[in-house]
């Protein structure tokens, strides 16, 4: 069934990519003079833009079509009082050679019918097989999962309409941000630990002058192609308002989001926490930028409420030189809190799983930029301590990492 599905993603895209393959006959007079034309585009933008298929805004049918990706390169060593780590302690079918496969993915998108977007990605398995323990539903190959495939109604800015597959992304401003653009290499660990997985559902988003919303709904439950509502279901609603021409900066958005789960059987984050609230902005001037984010949930059950916050500057040192820091501070009770799986979890000698009520981690890493976000560099190492009460789970130490991060 998994590669039925992928088969049929693959081939859609093929189909439209013929469709739109029409031939346009052009003079030897408009050959000459586009022979002649200097090609001004850096090397960078002639390998990218070879990910472009087609392109025609003549065309009734189909506007463009490109493929996508992304891949996402990284190694991290950790130095702590549970013992020492890195990145290889991961399971062989997650890295290569002690370097970990982040994320890679495949697919296209495309334009349609003037007003429409379809597009689609799916995850592949590194070395083309699963990791021990991991979701029997999952393809054992290339072919992992569907990541994402929606279809988007686009008439304008204002109001965007969406149905599909996705990253349920509208809560916290971390989250929110697509891993191709983030300033870090991991999210912070409260946005880790509330966030809903890839799920299947409708959403609506838009910008009308300065104000931004969105809204979503979807089916609980995480499943490798499309999820059902066999689980309960995952509400999301953010709206916001951005101050820039106000205070005389570029951007200046605050956003307040809220995520409701219905059913405490429902995957990731929303399985865990009821309620969750981020009243998180973002603000950019010049070569300088500054995003944050204060949150707290309810838990369900014996899950303990969690609340916390983290600010994250950055500044451009030079032109493709940028400089980040993150502090966060995290609080949970019942041991509400749990170390993240990248990478401190993988001290040898942790106790209580890691689990604890406080928590402060301290990030400060440095980005080169070769081809904007779509080719860089990046390097960082993080503090990371967690007070984990009477029965365990006291950590504290650095971890520190390297990788590379490439989309199209």
């Amino acid at each position: 069934m998994k590669l039925k599905i992928a088969t049929i993603l693959c081939s859609a895209g093929l189909c439209a990519s013929v469709q739109a393959g029409e031939v346009v006959a052009s003079s030897g007079k408009n050959l000459e003079a586009a022979v002649q034309k200097e090609d001004t585009r850096s090397i960078y933008d002639k390998i990218w833009g070879l990910a472009t298929l087609y392109k025609n805004e003549e065309n009734p049918f189909i506007q463009e079509f490109s493929l996508q990706g992304r891949i996402q390169l990284q190694y991290a060593w950790g130095s702590s009082d549970q013992g020492d780590f890195d990145s290889g302690d991961r399971p062989d079918e997650l890295t290569w050679g002690g370097i970990e496969v982040r994320r890679w993915r495949l697919g296209f998108k495309s334009k349609i019918l003037r007003q429409f977007k379809l597009e689609g990605q799916i995850d592949v398995n590194p070395n083309f097989e699963l990791e021990p323990g991991a979701n029997p539903e999952l393809g054992d190959g290339f072919y992992r999962d569907i990541y994402d495939l929606y279809l988007t109604w686009a008439p304008n800015d204002k109001f965007n309409l969406s149905i599909g597959k996705t990253k349920a992304k509208f809560f916290t401003h971390e989250y929110f941000t697509s891993s191709k653009e983030i300033l870090v290499f991991e999210r912070g660990l409260l946005v880790n630990q509330v966030r809903p997985a890839e799920l299947t559902g409708v959403w609506a988003n838009g910008k009308i002058n300065n104000f931004v919303y969105a809204f979503g709904a979807f089916a609980g439950e995480y499943d490798p192609e499309f999820g059902g509502f066999d689980a309960g279901a995952v509400f999301q609603t953010s709206v916001g308002y951005d101050f820039g021409s106000a205070l005389g900066v570029e951007k200046a958005l605050v956003k307040l989001d809220w995520q409701w789960s219905t059913d405490d059987s429902n995957t990731e984050g929303p399985g865990s926490y009821e309620h969750a609230f981020s009243l998180n902005s973002n603000i950019e001037q010049g070569r300088w930028s500054v995003y944050t984010d204060a949150m707290a949930a309810t838990g369900y059950n014996n899950v303990g409420d969690v609340w916390g916050f983290m600010v994250t500057p950055a500044v451009f040192v030079a032109d493709s030189v940028q400089l980040v820091l993150r502090y966060q501070y995290a609080h949970g009770d019942n041991d509400g809190l749990r170390l993240q799986s990248r990478y401190e979890r993988l001290a040898p000698d942790l106790t209580d799983g890691g689990r604890g009520e406080e928590y402060n981690a301290i990030y400060l890493g440095v980005n080169y930029y070769l081809y904007g976000h779509k080719l860089k560099l990046m390097a960082g190492t993080e503090y990371n301590d967690m007070s984990g009460g009477g029965d365990g789970g006291d950590y504290s130490g650095w971890t520190t990492l390297v990788g590379l991060r490439m989309f199209f």
